[in-house]
């Protein structure tokens, strides 16, 4: 008998040894799981932004109870682009995946030309965010954003800006910023650094005048005091953060290098609104609010069809601001891509005037016998032909391709006697229209824009 009380009690022991090891059950929260399983996209490697926000979601949902099953996959290159090209092919019409997206890729879409876009995919919810700030070194003159401003606007290629890479959320808030002072975001001297790390170092060695990255990354040495920050790209204060907005100091400008989540093409309407009621119900969750305190994000929760309305007019204003910065110099290339950008302008009003002037002779001289050939010496030709060419290389950069083309045009047909003015102007316009387009839209040429196309 005392055997058997001995062998039972070391049983009861043991049970309870194991029932303490079990891992926790997840926190059912409502009526259970919403979805069995889930395969979310990560278009980055691994550590990446892309890669936390997709991990740090699947661990909420799975301790939550909403998904019993959660995978992760990183689809790494081309700054989430390639992710993106597979996401919307492969997985088209997959009602259980979602792939992480952001501000950079819709950047990387415009800067790189990109085939794929982000309207093939189908908007489900933006979640996190994290605000920008520009910093200067503790020993800088610039106290102040006003004061860097004022150095901006007296010497665009004096100010150097430390950021990321060309075309990222750095990149696009100091075309911005220069655009809000008054100064051509192409001429921002806008140095590209592979990692934060490098950026500081560049800023303490006195190698660059500012720096530009998110608020986490620069936290540590502002608060050291060997950094001094200058201004948040928040769109009002924010809780917790001293640091003054550039809309406080009389910029309006704000910028969040906001995530968010997009499922395949060709899901039902249905599906989306269950993976939108998935996020609604995470989003508030202990666990999911203890990963935005732990990767100091910002939570930027927009559902549904406010999402997509926040994409379209967010893509207008990255659209803008990358065609401004894609004549920038990043990390000494500034005659490069300068030189690629003036190039096709060059030659577009080559052609365009030639093939014009061809059209437009050939219409007059309709019905009209061919005149005996001679050469033309009315002396004012030539003055026409050179006031056009000038006026063109005077508006080309501030007016842009189609009102500089349309000048020249008008004016090399005054050379050619042509005496109908206001059918040369509308010529002139609807030519150079037309081919702004097509260098623009259908070959991927860079032309500047000016104001009509801001």
């Amino acid at each position: 008998m005392r055997r058997a009380l001995v062998s039972l009690a070391l049983l009861s022991s043991a049970a309870s040894i194991g029932h303490a090891a079990a891992p926790p059950s997840p926190r059912l929260r409502g009526p259970g799981p919403i979805f069995e399983r889930l395969h979310i996209i990560a278009p980055a490697a691994p550590g990446g932004g892309w890669d936390l926000t997709a991990r740090a979601l699947a661990a909420a949902l799975r301790a939550e109870g909403l998904v019993r099953v959660v995978e992760v996959e990183n689809v790494p290159g081309a700054a989430g682009t390639i992710g993106l090209a597979k996401f919307v092919s492969a997985y088209r019409g997959d009602e259980h995946a979602l792939m992480v997206t952001g501000l950079v890729m819709m950047s990387a879409i415009v800067m790189n030309d990109s085939p794929v876009s982000l309207a093939e995919a189908t908007p489900v919810a933006r979640l996190t965010g994290e605000y920008e700030v520009v910093v200067v070194p503790a020993s800088s003159p610039f106290r102040s954003f006003g004061d860097l401003a004022s150095a901006l606007r007296a010497s665009p290629g004096a100010v150097s800006w430390a950021g990321g890479s060309a075309g990222g959320t750095d990149h696009l808030l100091v075309g911005l910023l220069a655009k809000a002072v008054g100064v051509d975001p192409a001429r921002a001297n806008y140095v590209a650094f592979s990692g934060g790390g490098e950026s500081v170092a560049a800023l303490l060695g006195g190698q660059v005048s500012a720096g530009v990255s998110g608020l986490s990354e620069y936290r540590p040495h502002i608060t050291a005091g060997s950094l001094r920050a200058l201004g948040l790209s928040a769109p009002e204060s924010a809780p917790g953060v001293s640091i003054p907005t550039f809309r406080e100091q009389g910029v309006d400008v704000w910028l969040s290098n906001w995530r968010g989540l997009v499922a395949p093409p060709g899901i039902r309407p249905e599906a989306r609104e269950k993976l939108v009621r998935l996020i609604e119900r995470v989003v508030p969750s202990p666990s999911w609010r203890d990963a935005l305190a732990r990767s100091e994000w910002v939570d930027l929760h927009l559902p549904g069809e406010r999402f997509s309305e926040f994409l379209r007019t967010e893509q207008k204003r990255v659209t803008a601001v990358v065609r401004n910065l894609k004549g920038t110099r990043a990390a000494g290339s500034a005659e490069t891509r300068r030189g690629t950008a003036v190039f096709p302008a060059i030659v577009g009003v080559g052609l365009l005037v030639t093939g014009g002037l061809l059209g437009l002779r050939a219409w007059s001289a309709r019905g009209k016998p061919e005149p005996s050939a001679r050469p033309n010496r009315n002396p004012s030709a030539l003055a026409f032909l050179a006031i056009g060419v000038v006026a063109d290389l005077v508006l080309l950069e501030p007016a842009g391709f189609i009102v500089a083309s349309s000048v020249l045009f008008w004016f090399v047909a005054r050379g050619f006697g042509s005496r109908r003015w206001v059918r040369d102007a509308v010529l002139a316009v609807t030519f150079s229209t037309g081919a702004y387009f097509l260098f623009t839209r259908v070959l991927t040429l860079s032309l500047p824009a000016g104001r009509l196309f801001p």
